[in-house]
């Protein structure tokens, strides 16, 4: 362990902001939180005036035994891994097809076309959420617009009936994540060695086997971090199908961050951080469990 001495003192002073910044922000909020899962809280005010102390009740682990009764978290923990496994590979793959193809010699307006898949990351989630509610609108929506004009005109709700508002959500999400994904990749690409390509295009390699033998396994690492880290935000998914969907309390459209949202309104806010402990376990397995498989894969090859 290193010593404090007067070379490092100004070191330990320019950590000492970040660190109490971060013990305030994050560290202090997240210990609450999964302390306020054991509590039952109403989110009042702890003390006032008239009726002095009104602190949180006690109720140990009569919350968490709540989560395994709740229909409405089996079915917000099973659209939760519905969107995460259909939005997060998919975007990936696209995302290399794409970035890819952008690569290649004979493509040109490279810049354009990056540009363009780019867009979607940027702009606001909220603009994104209502122009595709617009859309899939089932009165004026341009959707049914278009498929009236080709003579099909019974549709469903697309918002509203059954599971066609996840599976519209999960399109919007890769639709939206693929332009990110696919500029990490061409970054990724830039630091393969051309000495590569050239010496399989020697051996007669196919476009498909330089593809699958050199590219794929050269970009691995971007691999793994899009897919890390796209798997923690897709667990944390909220805004586009509050947007989206509104505060449709059907099972179809539950995630585990609405129902956090609609204990919140409920005055529940105990109930609301156990869920939240749910995520938290859910995100540190699903990540631990993928640096631990890709590990174990690179000290295979």
């Amino acid at each position: 362990m290193a010593r404090v001495n007067e070379h490092n003192v100004p070191a330990y002073g320019f950590l000492t902001l970040p660190v109490i910044v971060l013990t305030t922000f994050v560290l202090l909020p997240t210990v609450a939180g999964l302390l306020l899962g054991f509590f039952q809280w109403s989110g009042g005010a702890l003390w006032t005036s008239e009726t002095g102390w009104q602190l949180p009740t006690w109720v140990g682990l009569a919350n968490f035994r709540r989560l395994m009764v709740d229909p409405n978290i089996s079915a917000g923990i099973f659209n939760t891994i519905v969107f995460v496994a259909a939005t997060v590979p998919v975007s990936v793959l696209i995302a290399f097809v794409i970035a890819v193809l952008l690569d290649a010699p004979w493509f040109r307006g490279r810049t354009l076309v990056r540009t363009m898949i780019f867009m979607p990351t940027i702009v606001s989630i909220v603009a994104i959420g209502f122009v595709w509610r617009w859309v899939l609108n089932d009165e004026a929506g341009l959707l049914n617009w278009a498929l009236s004009g080709l003579g099909i005109s019974a549709t469903p709700r697309w918002l509203i009936d059954g599971y066609w508002p996840l599976f519209w959500i999960v399109v919007v999400q890769i639709w939206r994540s693929i332009g990110f994904c696919a500029v990490l990749y061409l970054a990724s690409l830039q630091s393969v060695p051309r000495s590569l390509y050239e010496a399989a295009a020697l051996d007669g390699a196919s476009r498909f086997e330089v593809v699958r033998s050199i590219t794929w396994p050269m970009v691995g690492p971007m691999t793994t971090f899009l897919l890390v880290t796209g798997v923690i935000g897709a667990l944390q998914v909220f805004d586009l199908v509050f947007i989206m969907t509104g505060r449709s309390e059907t099972p179809y459209t539950t995630v585990l961050n609405l129902e956090i949202y609609r204990q919140f309104t409920y005055g529940a806010y105990g109930y609301a951080a156990a869920i939240g402990v749910l995520i938290f376990a859910m995100t540190l397995l699903a990540t631990a469990g993928q640096l631990a498989w890709f590990g174990r894969r690179r000290g295979t090859r």
